[in-house]
């Protein structure tokens, strides 16, 4: 099963989407629920979601996915990491889903992994067309992650260094380029995870990223707007054994979530555990638990 390459426009750039169509769908049939999955830090829909893509298209649905802006096969300035134009890449997705023959406009769920958990949160508490939310190992609030990941003395030096930049930067008006790492601290896990990427030959950015980057990403704050979501129904899903993302940030975003509502754990495991690539078995919890719920409200 591969997904047809189409491209729609969003912020004025071209952006390469993945649209998965059933295969026992056909001109004429009912239309059916479309789903939106989003892509983790990478920006990279083929890096972080293509199994999920197939096996909720499995089930008979429509599903789309993209590249971020500047990232992968779309346009867009590289080297640089913008949590806000990244939600309207998504909005702008959501837009293109709706005049694709088959899938029903009012029936829009969306899935994000990871940083696109925190995209897929931030989107649906500010568009009404999501209807269902799955977001799983999901970022929650942007400065919190970044602290969380650093010891006391490295977060305090970490976060000067960004206020210091947004000083120089809106006088020089050049930007200050750090290697991506020192951005997105990397465990042994992550990057091994990169690696692997690498070999299967995902399109990745520069290893290079802004330090505007980071400063944009600590102003993110997700759980901020969670309460938004409701009463739409919203699953959390969250690995135990996390390093990157703390599993914190989602039990204290679900907390603030409104009913309907599910959390759901990922025992005794870390972050990459919930994709198919790294942990085959668990990952099967992660897909009967989103594709229940899609079954279940969308």
């Amino acid at each position: 099963m591969n997904p047809t390459e189409v491209t729609f426009y969003s912020d004025g750039l071209k952006i390469a989407g993945y649209l998965f169509e059933p295969a026992d769908w056909k001109e004429g049939d009912a239309p059916r629920p479309g789903i939106l999955v989003l892509a983790g830090y990478s920006g990279n829909t083929q890096a972080d979601c293509t199994h999920m893509m197939k096996r909720l298209c499995a089930e008979g649905w429509f599903v789309f996915g993209f590249d971020y802006q500047g990232f992968g096969k779309s346009e867009g300035k590289r080297q640089r990491h913008r949590a806000l134009e990244q939600a309207q890449n998504c909005h702008d997705a959501i837009s293109y889903m709706q005049g694709v023959p088959g899938i029903d406009p009012e029936r829009i769920g969306l899935y994000g992994t990871s940083f696109g958990g925190a995209n897929g949160v931030w989107v649906t508490a500010f568009d009404d067309r999501v209807k269902v939310l799955v977001t799983s190992v999901g970022v929650m609030n942007g400065e919190t992650w970044m602290k969380q990941i650093r010891r006391p003395w490295e977060w305090l030096k970490f976060k000067a260094d960004v206020v210091t930049d947004a000083q120089r930067r809106v006088r020089e008006g050049t930007p200050k380029l750090v290697f991506h790492g020192d951005i997105m601290l990397r465990d042994p896990d992550s990057a091994r995870q990169r690696e692997m990427h690498k070999e299967a030959g995902h399109a990745f950015q520069s290893e290079e990223r802004d330090l505007e980057s980071a400063e944009a990403t600590m102003r993110y704050r997700p759980d901020w707007v969670v309460d938004k979501i409701s009463p739409r129904p919203a699953l959390f899903i969250y690995a135990e054994h996390d390093n990157l993302v703390p599993p914190q940030q989602q039990l204290d975003c679900y907390a603030r979530c409104g009913e309907p509502k599910k959390l759901v754990k990922l025992p005794k495991v870390g972050h990459y555990d919930s994709y198919e690539f790294r942990n085959p078995e668990m990952s099967q919890v992660t897909y009967r638990e989103t594709i229940g719920w899609f079954k279940l409200y969308l």
